[in-house]
């Protein structure tokens, strides 16, 4: 068993404006000083460099990033658009390294319109991330987005094709567990064979 099932991984969305239309309006309100270079980066959870590669033209704005790039530029319609129900695929594991279980296809509320495409939701077990997602919860994934930066988290799978949940950490490269229960221990992913199956950007709200 497979943490994606691709058939449902993506889904219609609201009309977004093409490519070309974003970074030209992205240009000219970067010429216009409207907001920093950094500001949107943060918003877009990438690099400051991303975003001058992207005014370059060195580097495409990516499927998943355009609806909510061009919201802040102001692109949409004022209407707010309707937020697309999110699949609900199934369980990681907020422990030790398990198989991932998929469970019966539903979906849940979207909690922002802006939510990517491509977002799906899972259902955590386990207490090793307890101080961030108790046992039970709900996180919603970004499959697209598969950069590591300190700090942040991500589904992670191994190389027998097992996964966890956890906040991913460098200096030596490890995956940390957040957690009441001193049992769980880092786990070090130097040594290579792992995948990143996407980062966390939902709990009870934006991580």
């Amino acid at each position: 068993m497979s943490v994606i099932d691709r058939p449902l991984r993506f889904s219609q969305c609201d009309p977004v404006p093409n490519h070309d239309d974003i970074v030209a309006e992205l240009r000219r309100q970067v010429a216009d000083k409207k907001f920093t270079q950094k500001a949107l980066a943060d918003h877009l959870s990438l690099a400051p460099a991303r975003i001058t590669e992207i005014l370059k033209g060195d580097r495409r704005v990516q499927p998943h990033e355009m609806p909510t790039l061009a919201s802040w530029l102001g692109l949409f319609d004022e209407a707010v658009p309707a937020a697309r129900p999110i699949p609900l695929l199934g369980k990681v594991p907020g422990g030790n390294w398990l198989e991932a279980m998929n469970t019966a296809r539903r979906s849940i509320p979207s909690p922002d319109p802006s939510m990517p495409p491509s977002a799906y939701a899972l259902t955590v077990e386990g207490d090793s991330m307890d101080l961030v997602v108790p046992d039970g919860s709900t996180i919603i994934i970004d499959p697209m987005d598969v950069d590591l930066w300190p700090g942040r988290y991500y589904v992670i799978e191994n190389g027998e094709g097992e996964t966890t949940f956890k906040q991913y950490e460098e200096s030596p490269a490890r995956l940390v567990p957040c957690s009441s229960n001193p049992a769980h221990e880092e786990i070090p992913i130097s040594g290579g064979g792992f995948r990143v199956v996407g980062r966390v950007i939902w709990r009870a709200s934006r991580m």
